[in-house]
């Protein structure tokens, strides 16, 4: 979910149409898709795991061969559709047994932790996202709204307000002013969703900010790995915003923070957890 390439900010930028007509495509295939649940909602999670899991191997080691991507799109897509089973132990066994298989064949090249990092968060991300929905409709619509509250505000801020930049070092686009842009609408939007669910105003804010949080940082390490491996999109599958990679990365840590906190403390996810 992360502005690709180096847009403009205000009318000037190229891709705004693109980045809209997109967004018009896919919200609303996924919010019906999450809807639905099951194994639909699953197979589409694991054709978006499978097309990050190939971009990763394609943005993080050039000179892959065919099995490289083979082990990553198979950990991503066995690790999803064992989720949506329930099967959480071996879900975890597959993703540790991927991510090993992906270290062990990029050993024999060089920097194999990055194979094996890029195998373990796509697969844990993805397979969260089906975990929620299973446990409940209303604690993965909170997770969205937060999240696309937060990313598209805090593009919106960032690109039309501009002010100081936030971490140059990852993106010269995001500003400071963008993070609290982010972090106030995905705040808002969140106690909205789970206040709507019989949350108290003070507990659903205590969730969704560092929620929102996250999904700005998620942002911030896709770009920062981007930089490592010196490529401007992980992909170009989605016009206006490159890769899967790109239109996702606030989702994915904000996936990963949503798990943790659903699984230690149950009881405070809005809508429960399992």
């Amino acid at each position: 979910m992360a502005p690709s390439t180096s847009p403009q900010a205000g009318p000037r930028d190229p891709v705004l149409l693109r980045r809209l007509v997109s967004a018009l495509v896919l919200a609303p295939l996924a919010l019906v898709l999450v809807w639905f649940g099951g194994y639909p909602f699953a197979i589409f999670v694991a054709a978006f795991a499978a097309a990050m899991a190939w971009e990763w191997v394609r943005m993080s080691d050039r000179e892959a061969p065919p099995r490289a991507f083979a082990l990553a799109t198979g950990t991503a897509v066995g690790a999803v559709l064992l989720a949506a089973q329930g099967e959480a132990g071996w879900c975890a066994f597959w993703i540790v047994a991927g991510a090993l298989g992906s270290w062990l064949d990029r050993r024999r090249r060089d920097n194999p932790h990055e194979a094996a990092i890029g195998v373990v968060y796509v697969a844990v991300a993805a397979s969260i996202l089906v975990w929620l929905r299973a446990d409940s409709l209303t604690g993965l619509v909170f997770l969205f709204a937060v999240v696309w509250a937060a990313d598209t505000f805090a593009y919106l801020a960032g690109t039309w307000l501009r002010g100081p930049k936030l971490l140059p070092a990852a993106s010269p686009n995001k500003t400071w002013t963008g993070l609290i842009a982010g972090l106030a609408f995905g705040s808002a939007a969140g106690a909205a969703v789970a206040m709507w669910a019989g949350m108290d105003l003070v507990h659903a804010l205590m969730v969704a900010l560092p929620l929102a949080l996250s999904a700005v940082a998620g942002d911030l390490v896709m770009s920062l790995a981007k930089r490592r491996f010196g490529v401007k999109d992980a992909g170009s599958l989605i016009p206006g915003h490159g890769g899967v990679l790109d239109r996702v990365d606030a989702l994915m840590l904000a996936a990963v923070f949503a798990g943790l906190f659903a699984f230690l403390a149950p009881g405070g996810w809005p809508g429960g957890a399992v």
